[in-house]
């Protein structure tokens, strides 16, 4: 069989070479349905785009390297759904890697990716400092990572900790608990924890802990909640609990030990998760969360692609009250 050539395309189609070269690199421009005619056209020729011999030629690639620390929490697999989604409509394919064990481990995935001529590298790994990121040959994009001479995502995790706080103030809790996996004072997520024992400063608060919880599926973390749950609430029997969790994931832990438990929620524990993922509506009470409005930190990032300037855009923080909260008094 003859090779499908561009011109080839533009003639079935009816559209110029230019449009056709146009829905290759920036079909953003066009419209759907001039979209549609060129879409028909390669189907129709059964053509098959030379990805390799497009890099070869221009130097550049449609494909954008992703690094998460893991993907067992709702927010990175939800990050990544949006990242797909919003990447699609610009003609952009991902390479998607995991690393957290060592930066040597994630230095060479990173040169793998470059290999590959990428764009960009989207990073939300935690393990190289801000100068080692500046450092690198590639664009690149952090999202809930230290910032630096580079672009930057951040949700507004100061004041989403202060909404978490306030509500379950205003809801009459006696006894405020923040519970988390990990944490290190230069992560922004850092911050959310600031501004919850801002608000609750002069109020009975403790602070837990507990880096088994990393992994909501391994039975240890289910272990460790147990555990956990069984302490809180012994240890402040009688009380109501305002209990604020790093993500969703690990609310979602304490959730279902509490219905094990037959501890009652909202009446005798009021429980706020972070990042209002999936996961957060899906349990079996819809728990209440912070929102980081992941679609709109993965649009900004697809928008960096092609807009790339070294700057933060801080993402505003909303409160998604659902049923593990009372309904707040106006």
């Amino acid at each position: 069989m003859n090779k499908v050539k561009i011109t080839d395309i533009a003639q079935k189609s009816g559209v110029s070479l230019t449009t056709v070269s146009r829905y290759f690199n920036h079909p953003e421009l066009l419209s759907p349905e001039t979209q549609n005619k060129i879409k028909e056209a390669i189907k129709d020729l059964n053509y098959s785009q030379n990805n390799l011999a497009r890099i070869l030629v221009t130097g550049q690639s449609n494909l954008v390297g992703v690094i998460f620390p893991h993907l067992h929490l709702s927010f990175y697999t939800e990050l990544l759904n949006q990242l797909v989604k919003y990447g699609k409509e610009k003609g952009y394919s991902f390479i998607i890697y995991t690393s957290n064990n060592s930066k040597e481990e994630e230095m060479h995935l990173i040169q793998n990716l470059i290999s590959y001529r990428i764009k960009s590298l989207i990073l939300l790994s935690h393990l190289l400092s801000p100068q080692e990121i500046e450092a690198l040959p590639v664009p690149v994009i952090s999202i809930e990572r230290a910032g630096g001479n580079f672009k930057q995502i951040n949700n507004d995790n100061f004041t989403g900790g202060k909404l978490a706080a306030d509500l379950l103030i205003r809801n009459g809790c006696e006894v405020f608990i923040h519970i988390n996996n990990d944490f290190r004072e230069d992560w922004p997520s850092f911050k959310r924890i600031l501004g919850f024992e801002y608000e609750v400063r002069n109020l009975p608060y403790e602070r837990f802990i507990q880096t088994d919880l990393t992994d909501p599926y391994m039975p240890s973390a289910t272990k460790a909640m147990e555990d956990l749950v069984t302490h809180i609430t012994t240890k402040y029997a009688g009380k109501k609990l305002g209990v604020f969790c790093s993500n969703d994931d690990i609310a979602g832990l304490f959730e279902r030990q509490c219905i094990k438990k037959g501890i009652s929620i909202p009446e005798t524990v009021e429980l706020i998760g972070y990042d209002n993922s999936p996961g957060s509506n899906n349990a079996i009470l819809p728990i209440t969360s912070v929102d980081q409005n992941i679609s709109l930190m993965a649009q900004i990032a697809i928008q960096s692609l092609d807009n790339y300037i070294p700057y933060e855009s801080m993402v505003p923080a909303a409160l998604i009250e659902k049923e593990t909260t009372s309904r707040s008094p106006l």
